[in-house]
């Protein structure tokens, strides 16, 4: 996989590009990426997938707190897993905002993308105050010289499917759903931290994870979930919450692995979210919580078998 950033550009060859955060890569995402390259074949261009970093609606609305289905390091691991080969990442910022559509599409898909294609949702909105619609760059194909090939939306459930849609599905719990639309296990990718060392007095040792404060998190619970390390995976039970038996403040993300009994401290490990198992819950006493544990333990094996 190739990264091309402003240094590179202009790019030294013609290109059929997909433009946006793509944010969680759904599966409309991934039917953009097919498209481009079916149309980059057509016109014998380069497939090229172009994103920005960070995501614009960070940038432009910063109180409003706005969590990722996936952070940029995730989504560099799923676009490598999806073998895409070539990628440009445009710095988002203010003042690329600011710019109309027209002056955006030339300064950047014609002048530094060199696109002779451009392949969009049916949805895609651009430019300042994202003015520009599949219409206008229709218009500005005509007048620079590139196709535009408009998709339509995927539907799953009769719904169709987007970031928005899948962001409100993780925050109620219901993971598989969202797992659905994904089109992949909902995952993060973090660093094992000390923890309290309160599952392993329990007799289930847990790694704790350091994830970005921008990721976005089901609601407490227990998930059943796979966990990569070192390119092998494991069965594992996750419990996201503030520990209320222990009444604990601080949200714990920890993950108890299964048939395992490795150092993790300082590694990072890849966890994909397969089903919640039950919310939060607080127990009466220390044993009433480990006969759940086990219990709990016990589902999750059935439930990744």
């Amino acid at each position: 996989m190739k990264i091309y950033t402003p240094k590179d550009f202009p790019l030294p060859f013609e290109t059929a590009i997909t433009i946006g955060s793509f944010d969680g890569i759904h599966l409309g995402h991934k039917n953009l990426f097919k498209e481009t390259v079916a149309l980059s074949a057509e016109l014998g261009v380069t497939p090229l997938l172009v994103s920005f970093d960070p995501h614009p609606r960070t940038v432009l609305f910063p109180e409003a707190n706005f969590k990722l289905l996936t952070t940029f390091e995730e989504k560099l691991n799923l676009l490598s897993q999806l073998n895409i080969e070539n990628i440009a990442i445009i710095p988002f910022s203010v003042n690329i905002s600011q710019l109309t559509p027209d002056l955006f599409v030339q300064e950047y898909l014609v002048d530094q993308l060199r696109a002779k294609g451009v392949v969009i949702g049916f949805n895609f909105r651009f430019g300042r105050k994202r003015e520009g619609d599949p219409g206008f760059l229709k218009t500005l194909g005509e007048k620079f010289g590139f196709v535009v090939r408009i998709v339509n939306p995927v539907m799953v459930d009769h719904t169709p499917v987007s970031s928005t849609l899948i962001r409100q599905t993780i925050e109620k719990g219901d993971i598989e759903k969202a797992n659905r639309f994904l089109g992949h296990y909902y995952f993060l990718i973090g660093k094992v931290v000390k923890g309290q060392g309160i599952g392993k007095g329990l007799g289930f040792p847990t790694a704790n994870i350091e994830v970005p404060k921008n990721k976005l998190l089901p609601p407490p619970g227990v998930y059943a979930v796979w966990v990569y390390y070192q390119n092998q995976k494991f069965k594992g039970a996750m419990n996201i919450g503030f520990r209320p038996t222990f009444d604990q403040k601080q949200l714990a993300i920890e993950v108890h692995i299964l048939d395992f009994n490795q150092e993790l401290y300082g590694k990072q490990i890849k966890v994909e979210f397969v089903k919640r198992v039950r919310a939060e819950k607080k127990f009466h006493s220390v044993e009433e919580l480990k006969t759940q544990i086990t219990q709990d333990c016990r589902l999750i094996e059935k439930c990744l078998t």
